[in-house]
């Protein structure tokens, strides 16, 4: 579901098939599938206040500008802050 989504007529025909036998048997699938297709619905519906549902144009500006504002992190990362540690 991950991978293809929760419409199983857009996956490939061997997947779809196996999915839905899986789907005739197992309930804790069943609910994967509800799962993803609301999840996918949520996705898909755009705010009321939106005229478009392309981002802005600056969107990408501003995710930049608030990543550089941030103070350096602490994940470990050597002095040129390109590589992380080597651990042999």
């Amino acid at each position: 579901m991950d991978r293809y989504g929760g419409d199983l007529a857009l996956w490939p025909d061997d997947a779809a098939r196996d999915a839905r036998r899986l789907l005739l048997r197992s309930v804790k699938a069943q609910a994967m599938l509800d799962a993803m297709v609301t999840m996918e619905l949520a996705l898909g519906q755009s705010a009321p206040d939106r005229l478009e549902d392309s981002p802005s144009p600056d969107l990408a500006d501003r995710i930049f500008a608030a990543a550089f504002r941030l103070g350096p992190s602490s994940r470990g990362f050597d002095e040129d802050g390109d590589q992380p540690p080597r651990l042999m």
